[in-house]
């Protein structure tokens, strides 16, 4: 009987622990409830402040870009510049505010459109690189020979992701350089194609604790660094959510004091419709090249993009006496010069020294080249280089001394 007593009471004890149990269940799916529609009422009324932020500042960026071309003396010219940069700042940010609120929703969506690849990372690093050239750092390009021209992906997010990528590295680097690479990697997937974009910068790089954080929502500097270089720390937060997205991957080394190299893995896929020309490896067969470069990153990267094509590339790091008697002991077919080796009074007076050779010269994007000195050469390139551009001039003067 006693037995029996104690199985009762056992019975009775876990049933109220069992109804204890479901009251709770019931109180947690509640309260799961309540903080899942206030998660979507946040990101309800983000989107559509966001929205009603953006109307405007649409707006002022349209006014702030027909008044930058009105004329304007160069203290305007700078007060407009700096309306400009801060419009774009903010609206950078009501982006990133408006795909915070997709991503916590679920709604972020992949699209797959055939693209050109090469051209998008060409493109958004010509956009930014204006940037860099102003705090007096160099931008570098350097796009590997396998590439494909066309894939098929969501360009608008990998545009997305490389901006906020390279927008840090020219927010946080002051001195040396930029170097974005594009290259093909062995196969993640079996019939994709597998593609690494990184970049490089000489910045002020990062702590290994910071480097633990670095892709945390709203992850910043320390409080000092904050003040000085602003941001949110949402750009990198998106960008690795929107890789891992594309089934891709994205990897951050730094030294603080040396520089950071963030690097981003992605798979795409096989646009057949379109045959992948690749660049010609012996297009430029025969010419000999002589580069003016002091800066060793351009150096190697110019010198391995035309040697790939078939040309012999001599090199010199100063326009010295050697310069000339390099000139007149051999016979070059084309002399590359970049515009930081060159006093632009003395040029004038040197080119009438080598009035039969054709000279090409390197200079940054948005760089003002007029009047005589423009004269003295045969065709500018600008800077950071694109294969297609430097080929083509080569190609075409090749066709004119024909």
């Amino acid at each position: 009987m006693k037995n029996v007593d104690e199985l009762i009471e056992r019975q009775q004890k876990l049933e109220m622990e069992l109804q204890q149990l479901r009251l709770e269940l019931d109180e947690c799916k509640q309260a799961r409830i309540a903080v899942e529609k206030v998660a979507e009422d946040k990101s309800n009324f983000i989107a559509m402040l966001s929205h009603e932020i953006r109307t405007p500042m649409n707006g002022i960026l349209s006014m702030a870009e027909l008044l930058h071309k009105t004329r304007l003396d160069e203290e305007q010219s700078s007060y407009v510049q700096i309306l400009q940069n801060s419009s774009n700042s903010l609206m950078a940010l009501v982006n990133n505010l408006l795909d915070i609120g997709k991503m916590e929703a679920g709604k972020m969506k992949l699209n797959k459109d055939p693209f050109d690849v090469i051209n998008t990372i060409e493109d958004l690093t010509y956009a930014l690189a204006p940037r860099a050239f102003e705090k007096g750092v160099g931008v570098h390009l350097n796009v590997h020979s396998e590439i494909p021209l066309f894939v098929i992906g969501d360009v608008l997010k990998v545009r997305q992701i490389m901006m906020n990528l390279l927008q840090n590295a020219i927010k946080f680097t002051h001195t040396g350089d930029i170097k974005v690479s594009l290259f093909m990697l062995p196969p993640m997937v079996k019939d994709k194609l597998t593609v690494k974009i990184s970049i490089e910068d000489t910045g002020i790089g990062m702590s290994t604790e910071q480097l633990q954080h670095i892709f945390e929502m709203y992850s910043q500097l320390h409080s000092d660094q904050q003040y000085t270089y602003g941001g949110t720390g949402l750009g990198l937060s998106i960008s690795k959510h929107l890789v891992e997205l594309m089934g891709g991957q994205i990897r951050m080394e730094s030294m603080q004091g040396v520089g950071t190299e963030v690097s981003v893995i992605l798979d795409f896929e096989q646009y057949t419709d379109l045959p992948s020309i690749p660049f010609q490896d012996d297009i430029l067969q025969g010419i000999r090249i002589l580069l003016l470069d002091s800066n060793a990153e351009s150096v190697g990267i110019i010198s391995d993009m035309l040697t790939e094509w078939g040309a012999h590339v001599t090199t010199a790091s100063s326009m010295d006496k050697r310069f000339f008697d390099e000139m007149y002991h051999h016979a070059y077919d084309l002399v590359l010069v970049d515009l930081t080796m060159i006093d632009r009074e003395r040029w004038i007076q040197d080119r009438i020294k080598i009035q039969n050779q054709c000279v090409f010269l390197l200079a940054p994007l948005g760089e003002k080249v007029e009047g005589d000195f423009r004269d003295t050469f045969d065709t500018i390139i600008t800077k950071p280089i694109r294969k297609i551009h430097i080929l083509n001039s080569i190609l075409a003067l090749q066709q004119s001394q024909r």
